[in-house]
Order: C-alpha cells, then sequence, then structure tokens
C-alpha cells in the first residue's frame, strides 16, 4: 500500500532520525513494532507496551505508559490501520 504523506505533516516531523524511512520503503510495520493500542488525541498514539523497546525521540513514557507523539505515524495509522478497523 502506497501512501502519501503530504509536506505539511512531515514537516511536523522534524526530528526524525530514520529520515522517513517508514514513508520512503513503504515500511509501515510500525504496527508490529510500535503496536498502537488507541489514539489518546491527535498525534497521540498510546501504545499497547508499557516497556520502552528502542530509542525515539518521539516515543516517551507518560502515565506508566508508551506514547507516540510522531505525526507521520499518526497520518500512517489513521489513514491506514485505522479505516480499516
Amino acid at each position: 500500500m502506497n501512501v502519501e504523506v503530504p509536506e505539511t505533516v512531515r514537516q511536523q516531523t522534524n526530528r526524525c532520525r530514520n529520515d522517513f524511512a517508514c514513508i520512503a520503503t513503504g515500511d509501515y510495520s510500525f504496527q508490529s513494532k510500535c503496536k498502537i493500542d488507541y489514539i489518546g488525541g491527535r498525534n497521540v498514539l498510546i501504545l499497547a507496551s508499557s516497556e520502552e523497546q528502542f530509542s525515539c525521540p518521539y516515543c516517551i513514557s507518560f502515565g506508566g505508559r508508551q506514547v507516540c507523539v510522531c505525526p507521520v505515524k499518526y497520518y500512517l495509522y489513521i489513514t491506514t490501520y485505522h479505516k480499516a478497523g
């Protein structure tokens, strides 16, 4: 599945250490790497695991949970997985 991420979303994701590899490769496997439990708000994804699994500037610990605040991953999630479910 090829998803076009708007430039405005890419610009909001200015701390990405992987040069948007999830977009360039079409690898949306973040669903397995960062399994999402639910949406906590705009650009806020609450992860299923409470344990930190890898280092990412958009993954933070909050209230005993891991929270993803990556605008690109939020966009990909709502346009691919969330719509389907």
